[in-house]
C-alpha cells in the first residue's frame, strides 16, 4: 500500500455528531423505563463496549427531551467534565447532554475503524477542548482535527486485527464474571447460616494511604484511588496515578499486599470493593487517602471479607451510612466497623477459602492476561492507524498467541 492511497479529512467530514439530553427528573413517568440512558459513569471503565446503564428512561421521556437514540455500532464519547471516555453501543441507547453520539459515514469510514481512530485521537481531542469552567469537546473540535484515512478495505483489516485483541479481552471478562458468580454461590452457602455480628468483629487492620503534597505523579509507584475500585479482576490501567519510590518507602500505612481488600470510602460510589492477588493489579503499589485497606483477624479470611462486602445488601448498608450525614458521602473507620453482617463459624469460612482460592487465582491470572493484551493493542494501535506497520503483514493468530508487540515489530516497513 502506498501513502498516496491515504487521504486527508477533517474529522467532522467522517461522522454524524449527535447531541444528548436529560428528561425532567421531576416527572416520574419519564424514568425507570426500558430504554438505557447513558452518562459517563456507565462507560468509564476502558472497555470497548457498554452493555448496561445505571438509569433508564421511558418512551415518553425520550419523546419529551432532547436526548436521541443511538443504534448498534454507534460510539458514545464523553465531551464535558470527564472528557474523552469512549465506548461502542451494542444496542439502542439514549444518552445525556454531556456526551456526543458519533455515527460513522459508512461510505467513507468503517464504524469499527472509527472507534479505534477515536481511541487513538483522544489526547488530540482533549488538547482542543474549550470552556472556562469545564473542559468541553465542542462540534468545532471535530472541525479542527485533520486525519489521514486509508481506503475502506485497509480500514476493515486494521479494525479486524485490533478487534481480535478486544474480543479476547471481552472473553476474559465474561469468563471472570462467571467465575465470580460461582464463588459468590459458594459464599452464600455459608453466609446465610452465619450468626449476627459486625464488620468490625472480623477486622484486624483498617487503614488508608496518602499522596504527597502537590498530588499524584505521572510515573513511579502506582497509587490506587477510588477510580480503580471496580471489583476484583477489573482495573483500568489508563487511570493509574503514581507516587515516587522515595515517598512509597516512607509510607507506614496503605502499602498493598496480596489478598488485601480495598474499599472506596468517600464519594458518590462509597462502598465499591476490590481485591488484590498474585501481583494483580500491580507487583508493588499503595492506596491513597480515599481507599480503605482491609485485613481480617482470625475470625475470617480475606476471600470471605471480599464477598461479604460485595454482597448487595451489605453494600447498600455501607452506602446509606455514608450518605446520611453530609452532602459528600463518606465513611470513617468506626462507621464501617459498625455495619451489621453475618459471620459463619471459622471452620466453614476456612473450607470456603480453600474451595474458592483456585477460582480467585484464575480470575487474577485472566486479569493479568487482559492487561498484556491491552498493552499489545495500545502498542499496535498508533502504528496501524498511521500506516507505520503494514496491516497486510500482521497475522491475527500470531498476535493472540505471542501477545507481544515486540514480536511484530520486525514486520514493520523500513
Amino acid at each position: 500500500m502506498t501513502s498516496k492511497e491515504w487521504k486527508n479529512y477533517k474529522f467532522s467530514e467522517l461522522v454524524y455528531i449527535l447531541g444528548g439530553g436529560t428528561p425532567k427528573t421531576t416527572v416520574s413517568e419519564y424514568w425507570n423505563g426500558t430504554i438505557p440512558w447513558l452518562s459517563v459513569k456507565d462507560f468509564n471503565s476502558g472497555e470497548k463496549f457498554v452493555y448496561t446503564t445505571e438509569k433508564t428512561i421511558t418512551q415518553l421521556g425520550l419523546e419529551k427531551s432532547s436526548t436521541q437514540l443511538l443504534k448498534k455500532n454507534d460510539i458514545i464519547l464523553s465531551a464535558r467534565g470527564t472528557v474523552g471516555e469512549i465506548a461502542v453501543i451494542p444496542h439502542k441507547m439514549a444518552f445525556n447532554q454531556s456526551c456526543y453520539g458519533i455515527r460513522a459515514k459508512e461510505e467513507i469510514i468503517n464504524s469499527d475503524f472509527l472507534y479505534y481512530l477515536l481511541k487513538n485521537s483522544i489526547n488530540l481531542l482533549k488538547h482542543n477542548t474549550h470552556g472556562s469552567v469545564f473542559d468541553t469537546i465542542t462540534r468545532e473540535t471535530f472541525d479542527s482535527i485533520e486525519i489521514k484515512l486509508p481506503p475502506l478495505e485497509t480500514q476493515q483489516k486494521i479494525a479486524k486485527v485490533l478487534s481480535a485483541i478486544d474480543d479476547k479481552i471481552e472473553l476474559n471478562n465474561s469468563i471472570n464474571n462467571n467465575l465470580e458468580k460461582q464463588a459468590q454461590a459458594l459464599f452464600y452457602e455459608i453466609y446465610n447460616n452465619g450468626k449476627c455480628g459486625t464488620i468490625g468483629d472480623i477486622l484486624e487492620i483498617i487503614e488508608t494511604g496518602s499522596r504527597p503534597k502537590g498530588g499524584a505523579l505521572t510515573h513511579g509507584v502506582p497509587s490506587i484511588g477510588a477510580e480503580n475500585i471496580n471489583g476484583f479482576g477489573v482495573y483500568d490501567y489508563s487511570k493509574d496515578k503514581f507516587i515516587s519510590a522515595e515517598f512509597y518507602n516512607k509510607l507506614n500505612r496503605g502499602i498493598v499486599k496480596s489478598k488485601d481488600v480495598l474499599l472506596y470510602k468517600d464519594g458518590a460510589y462509597t462502598g465499591k470493593v476490590s481485591m488484590t492477588l498474585d501481583d494483580f493489579p500491580h507487583k508493588q503499589c499503595a492506596v491513597n487517602e480515599h481507599v480503605f485497606l482491609l485485613r481480617t483477624n482470625k475470625l475470617a479470611t480475606q476471600f470471605f471479607l471480599y464477598f461479604c462486602l460485595l454482597d448487595n445488601s451489605n453494600r447498600q448498608k455501607i452506602h446509606t451510612l455514608a450518605c446520611g450525614k453530609a452532602a459528600q458521602p463518606g465513611l470513617n473507620q468506626n462507621e464501617l466497623k459498625s455495619v451489621p453482617i453475618k459471620i459463619p463459624n471459622i471452620e466453614d469460612i476456612i473450607n470456603f477459602d480453600i474451595t474458592v482460592a483456585p477460582i480467585m487465582k484464575q480470575i487474577a491470572n485472566n486479569a493479568k492476561e487482559k492487561q498484556k493484551l491491552a498493552q499489545l493493542r495500545d502498542t499496535l494501535l498508533p502504528k496501524l492507524i498511521s500506516g507505520e506497520i503494514d496491516v497486510s503483514k500482521v497475522e491475527i493468530d500470531d498476535i493472540l498467541t505471542n501477545q507481544s508487540a515486540d514480536k511484530l515489530l520486525f514486520r514493520e516497513d523500513k
